[in-house]
């Protein structure tokens, strides 16, 4: 497989691999919704509490798995078979140390926690994190490749058999055990998937790299590794201090709502990284490109959480049952916070694709100590207090900053940045008004009729302020004739 593919038809390969996979992500979302639905039936609140305990730590290990080399052969814009073999390499040396380090900490795990249990679950852990270090740099020729279609089949089929391990397990009474076994599985399906599509192969093991992948690689893994920290922290927090059913609360709300954000934002960045890597020197393109992008991703995803955030009650009931009610108010906190993340989450993708990864990183560092702190003071109140901390302080102590930061890099500019995310939080509170003045017998009677009110309310107010305002009205109507140029 050549290394250095030629310059790509933006709009149309962006058209393209955007259509197939959201086709395929449509599919995964799918069966990602069912694994949460079904898992909260088969197992109960502690079995998620008891893997969630060990999760944060054994992903934070995991993060050092490829020291951020997979985004550095996707990013640059040329590179050759010998840097290939060294990422490689390094890569699955890494890999082995970060597996085996996981399983050196079971015991220490296990003790912090004061459960037994933690021994098996770490360990068991630990193995998805070399199969994920071998498959990087064949993942990572694909996407470099433009190969999206064959991207998302992957991820779909790894989602599918993950789901049927893990439920089968489940059923079959393994409690917690069928939690680790599902990742297992899909670890494994990835890396021969991998492989068999790229047929790249290495040559004699060479762990030198070059200095400037490094350098990309080392910035973008200490980022990851703080941003880590902000996003994790909490499980910790909850897991030892109010205990494995009240994490398994939270960590049910928290799949609920990262559930959309996570199944639209990943497979875009793997769109839209690789693309905007080639054009980023030409800066007004790479600020039209941004911008149109965030329009698009924000009407799609920013009314659906304002909606979920409102009939918190309502979805949880509808799809876990009574007795998991208890998640409701840490879920409309969180999708309070949601709210801002779609949008700022691919903030990313300016950094990146323009080497300021080091710029990345000292984000990264505020935003993390930020967020921990924020967990601190909530942790008092219990994981309610905690997803109310976090909330809070994202819109009063992140976003600011963040803007500001994104400014400085440009091309993106801080109105581009705010105009995208304050027009759909404002449409999201006429909708949340509209939704309180609707009588009880409209909004009461049916969970299902008061989640479709409150979709209707919100993309309706959504869609409106969107074709009022220029600046996104442009934005829109700009997306849709080029589809509609690419199509013909």
């Amino acid at each position: 497989m050549n290394a250095n593919p030629p310059p790509p038809q933006f709009g149309r390969v962006a058209l393209r691999g955007g259509l197939v996979t959201a086709g395929a992500q449509g599919f995964k979302m799918a069966i990602q919704f069912l694994s949460v639905v079904i898992l909260a039936r088969l197992l109960v609140p502690e079995d998620f509490g008891l893997v969630a305990s060990v999760g944060p730590i054994v992903a934070f290990v995991g993060l050092l798995q490829d020291l951020g080399l997979q985004q550095a052969v996707i990013q640059r814009k040329e590179i050759d078979q010998r840097q290939l073999n060294q990422v490689f390499w390094l890569s699955a040396v890494v890999g082995l140390c970060a597996a085996v380090v996981v399983a050196c900490l079971a015991p220490a795990i296990a003790a912090f926690y004061g459960d037994q249990r933690m021994w098996g679950i770490t360990l068991a852990s630990a193995v998805p994190l070399l199969f994920g270090s071998l498959a990087a740099v064949p993942l990572a020729l694909m996407n470099r490749h433009l190969q999206f279609g064959q991207l998302a089949l992957n991820d779909t089929i790894t989602a599918a058999v993950g789901l049927i391990a893990t439920a089968t397990a489940a059923y079959m009474g393994l409690s917690y055990w069928s939690l680790v076994l599902g990742p297992a599985v899909s670890a494994v399906v990835a890396l021969v998937a991998g492989w068999l599509v790229t047929r790249w192969t290495p040559s004699w093991p060479n762990l030198k790299v070059d200095a400037d992948i490094f350098r990309f690689g080392a910035n973008l893994t200490g980022f990851n590794l703080v941003n880590f920290l902000s996003r994790n922290l909490d499980n910790i927090f909850i897991g030892k201090y109010s205990g494995a059913v009240e994490l398994g609360y939270y960590d049910r709300a928290y799949k609920l709502l990262l559930f959309p954000l996570q199944n639209i934002n990943q497979p875009l960045t793997r769109i839209m990284v690789p693309l905007l890597s080639r054009i980023h020197e030409d800066r007004q393109r790479f600020r039209d490109i941004y911008v149109r992008t965030n329009w698009l991703l924000a009407v799609i995803t920013m009314p659906g959480i304002a909606t979920l955030t409102l009939t918190s009650e309502q979805v949880v009931r509808l799809l876990f049952g009574e007795r998991w009610m208890a998640v409701a108010p840490i879920f409309a906190w969180l999708g309070i916070a949601g709210l801002m993340q779609s949008v700022s989450s691919t903030t990313g993708w300016i950094f990146i694709c323009q080497g300021k990864t080091k710029t990345m990183f000292h984000w990264g560092i505020y935003s993390s100590l930020t967020t921990v702190a924020s967990f601190i003071v909530g942790l008092h109140w219990g994981a309610i207090g905690v997803a109310a901390a976090y909330a809070i302080s994202g819109y009063v102590l992140r976003i600011p900053v963040l803007t500001a930061m994104i400014h400085r890099v440009g091309p993106v500019t801080a109105g581009d940045f705010l105009a995208i995310q304050g027009l759909f939080i404002f449409s999201s509170l006429l909708a949340w008004l509209s939704y309180l003045s609707l009588p009880a017998s409209l909004t009461g009677q049916s969970d299902l009729l008061a989640i479709l009110v409150a979709v209707a309310l919100n993309y309706g107010f959504a869609l409106a302020l969107m074709l009022a305002v220029p600046q996104s009205r442009k934005a829109l109507f700009a997306t849709l004739a080029n589809v509609a140029r690419n199509i013909g």
